[in-house]
């Protein structure tokens, strides 16, 4: 592809329905996703990329700005005809969704609808703006261990809960994540990405502030907003990264065309351990191609809870 960009597709059996593009979070590939294809069935044609800097798109020109990655993905789109999409980003990936589904009057009828899960309506830089931490502050705070890592650790990261023998749920979730991962020389293992490319599309992320394209969204948008489990009375954390996330509610009220949902109980990599609501919120997104004209106080305070 002159795009340059690799990527997962999947042929759906119905194409009458959007192609669902699936973009992961920063140091993961686009095999993340294979919990939620698995769950969305056969129905649908989804294309999940390995976006620049990851995967086996790693070697592409060092640009990670989020307008460059963005550009990177309607350039596929072109070359595989994708004439109209769901496009779902995770954390970073949300990012990227965001800014390809605010170019609505550059691509009329290219994006149909937009999930942006647990990333996307907040970013590093709202916490900057926020006053409550600096630059180079949030940088360290957010910078990645260097590893090796070993695969007993892998597992405990990544299924905390596990027994020596994994379900199929467990071996569903490793397959989706040991492609982020590659044999260190010394044993073990380091991500695919590496350290110094990590930290060049961090760099890169925190010059991106989302709020400019929010206000340009004009397709149906469905915004996963992960929350530790509710408690009545209780209040929320008021960290940096909270803070941004409970100013999504007010970047939001008012927009119609956008539903922001709490999913109580959900972690951040909710795709992989809730693949099938995940699905679900997605068939969803893909089957509207027009939100009804709700309360935005309604749809903001809308709960998921396990």
């Amino acid at each position: 592809m002159n795009s340059g960009l690799a990527f997962r597709y999947s042929q759906g059996s119905n194409p009458t329905l959007p192609t669902i593009i699936l973009l992961h979070g920063l140091s993961q590939q686009s095999d993340f996703w294979i919990p939620v294809v698995d769950a969305l069935g056969s129905e649908y044609s989804t294309v999940s990329i390995d976006l620049r800097g990851h995967g086996e798109s790693r070697n592409m020109p060092p640009d990670y700005r989020i307008a460059r990655v963005a550009q990177d993905c309607i350039d596929l789109m072109n070359e595989l005809s994708v004439s109209n999409a769901c496009v779902v980003g995770h954390s970073w990936g949300a990012s990227v969704a965001l800014n390809i589904a605010a170019q609505g009057s550059l691509h009329p009828l290219r994006v149909e609808s937009c999930v942006l899960i647990d990333g996307g309506a907040f970013a590093p830089a709202n916490i900057i703006d926020g006053g409550s931490v600096t630059r180079s502050e949030l940088t360290v705070a957010l910078t990645p261990p260097l590893g090796p890592f070993s695969k007993d650790e892998l597992m405990d990261h990544y299924l905390p809960a596990h027994s020596s023998m994994l379900t199929e749920q467990e071996h569903l979730i490793m397959s989706a994540i040991m492609r982020s991962y590659v044999p260190a020389p010394q044993g073990g293992w380091v991500t695919t990405i590496g350290f110094d490319r990590h930290m060049a599309v961090l760099e890169a992320f925190l010059d991106y502030n989302p709020d400019a394209d929010l206000e340009s969204l004009t397709v149906p948008t469905w915004i996963l907003m992960a929350r530790a489990p509710f408690t009545p009375g209780e209040p929320d954390s008021i960290g940096g990264w909270a803070r941004a996330r409970t100013q999504v509610d007010s970047k939001v009220w008012g927009n119609t065309n956008i539903a922001l949902q709490h999913w109580y109980g959900a972690v951040h990599d909710v795709p992989l351990y809730w693949p099938h609501q995940v699905s679900q919120l997605i068939s969803h997104a893909v089957s509207t191609s027009q939100l009804a004209s709700v309360s935005t106080t309604d749809v903001s305070r809308k709960h998921v809870v396990a």
